[in-house]
C-alpha cells in the first residue's frame, strides 16, 4: 500500500500512486497508456486511441443530464524525467517513489511528474466517482506530446465530441 493512501481524497491519490508505479518518461509513455486503456475498459467505459497514440474515454451522462454539452478533462501522459545528482533511477524502468513531506507530496531523487500525473490521475478519479452528477464526460489523454505528431494536434473532430 503507497504512503500517499492516508490522503484525501483517497480515489484520487490512489490513482496517483499508480500511475508513479508505471514508468513513462517522454517518449516512454506506452506502458501507462496500456495500463490507463485496461482500467476504462475494465470500468466499463467507451475507450479509443488515435492513429498517434491520443486515448479517449467517454462516460455517458447521468440520467436527466445527456442534453448537457459534453466536458473534456485533458492532460498528458509523460513525465520530465529529471534525478538529482547522486540519485541512481532508469525512467525507462524504474517507478517514481512518492512519499509525504508535512503538507507536500513529494519523489525520492526524482521529479514527481505530478504537473500531469496529478492531471490525469484527477481526470481518472471523477470519471470513477459515481457520485458526481454530469453530462457527458470525455477524457483525453495526450501521447508523445513532446514530438510533432504528439498533443493534440491530430485529433479530428471524430474523437473528441467536447
Amino acid at each position: 500500500m503507497s504512503e500517499l493512501s492516508q490522503l484525501s481524497p483517497q480515489p484520487l491519490w490512489d490513482i496517483f500512486a499508480k500511475i508513479c508505479s508505471i514508468p513513462h518518461p517522454s517518449y516512454h509513455e506506452e506502458q501507462l497508456a496500456e495500463y490507463i486503456v485496461g482500467w476504462a475498459k475494465e470500468k466499463g467505459f467507451h475507450v479509443e486511441r488515435d492513429q498517434v497514440g491520443n486515448i479517449l474515454i467517454r462516460k455517458p451522462a447521468t440520467a436527466g443530464m445527456e442534453n448537457r454539452k459534453p466536458v473534456v478533462l485533458q492532460a498528458h501522459l509523460d513525465m520530465v524525467p529529471q534525478k538529482n545528482n547522486d540519485t541512481v533511477h532508469d525512467f525507462t524502468k524504474d517507478p517514481i517513489q512518492p512519499y509525504i513531506d508535512g503538507e507536500w507530496v513529494k519523489a525520492r531523487g526524482t521529479t514527481l511528474g505530478a504537473d500531469n500525473g496529478i492531471g490525469m490521475a484527477s481526470a481518472l478519479a471523477v470519471l470513477a466517482d459515481e457520485n458526481v452528477v454530469h453530462g457527458p464526460l470525455e477524457v483525453l489523454a495526450d501521447h508523445d506530446r513532446r514530438s510533432r505528431y504528439g498533443r493534440c494536434f491530430w485529433l479530428t473532430e471524430q474523437l473528441v465530441a467536447g
